[in-house]
């Protein structure tokens, strides 16, 4: 009975690190700090920077930036193209900015995701 029990938890444990193991992590990424500005027609923007990470180079990367309720619900979404969709070589900066009319009034955090494509070579 315990035989099984400890293959059983050998098991999943090899999957758990498998699956961690297998993770892609994401290549582009925040380069500093995403600083927000409130203007004076109560318009939000979302300033920062990204920066590619790999060692090849990326193109159509986008910004989005969820803003979500103290319950962790998005309850406002906007995105940012860097650069218009321009090749971010390795190791490259470019600054975003993505805009909201203004936040609702139940903001509470917010989330920042990055999407890109490989470069074809």
């Amino acid at each position: 009975m315990k035989t099984k029990l400890l293959i059983r938890s050998l098991f999943v444990l090899a999957v758990f690190l498998f699956a961690a193991c297998a993770a892609e992590e994401s290549v582009v990424e925040l380069d500093g700090p995403v600083l927000q500005t409130e203007n004076f027609d109560g318009s939000v923007d979302f300033n920062g920077a990204v920066v590619n990470t790999a060692n090849f180079p990326v193109h159509s990367v986008y910004v989005v930036i969820f803003i979500k309720d103290s319950d962790g619900n998005a309850i406002a979404v906007t995105s940012a193209s860097v650069e218009e969709g321009e090749r971010l070589d390795p190791l490259e900066s470019f600054f975003f900015t993505a805009s909201f009319e203004s936040l609702p009034p139940n903001a509470h955090s917010r989330e920042v995701q990055i999407y890109y494509d490989s470069v074809e070579e």
